[in-house]
């Protein structure tokens, strides 16, 4: 079986040779600032929920899907970061993206509260990827998301990142499509 390296994205220009540790921990923590920015809402401003709730077409999420994505992916990071620790070369299970965005029903979420929950749930991920020492960077998993592949610790703190910073450009081109200002 052939596997497919991932070391950056050809979409976003995010190169994770770009993203090591310490600094890549630093760049996670402002994942949720930057999204309360993008997911702010003036009280009583139901049009602009609307708008962050809108998919600009039946296949692409709105900005509050994928900011609710964000968030999921941030926590299942934690968690597989824990299991990495632990375990020697552990395999994670997926976290059905498509599927959560019905089950969890991110389109009907408050923005405020997935804004607020956005920032936890970086300050969580952040912290944890700062616990790891030096051998812990070092230590493998395999991810399998593209296709299966062992990677390294450093490389999962590099995708997580990814992952935030992919899809902050998602948010801010479905917001302009629809039409919501800043």
């Amino acid at each position: 079986m052939k596997l497919r390296v991932v070391e950056g994205c050809d979409e976003c220009g995010f190169a994770y040779e770009d993203h090591l540790p310490p600094l890549v921990v630093d760049e996670m923590a402002s994942l949720g600032s930057r999204y309360r920015q993008r997911l702010h809402v003036d009280p009583g401003d139901e049009e602009r929920v609307a708008l962050l709730r809108r998919r600009p077409n039946p296949e692409v999420w709105s900005a509050l899907e994928y900011a609710c994505h964000v968030r999921d992916v941030l926590l299942a990071q934690r968690e597989r970061l824990f299991l990495a620790l632990v375990e020697d070369c552990p395999s994670f299970a997926p976290i059905y993206r498509e599927q959560r965005v019905v089950l969890a029903g991110y389109a009907r979420e408050d923005p405020g509260a997935v804004a607020e929950h956005l920032e936890v749930a970086a300050a969580l991920v952040a912290a944890a990827f700062r616990g790891v020492d030096e051998e812990g960077w070092r230590r493998e998993c395999v991810y399998n998301f593209p296709a299966p592949a062992k990677r390294s610790i450093v490389w999962l703190a590099a995708h997580t990142l990814h992952e935030g910073e992919h899809h902050l450009r998602d948010c801010d081109r479905v917001m302009n499509s629809v039409g919501v200002d800043g």
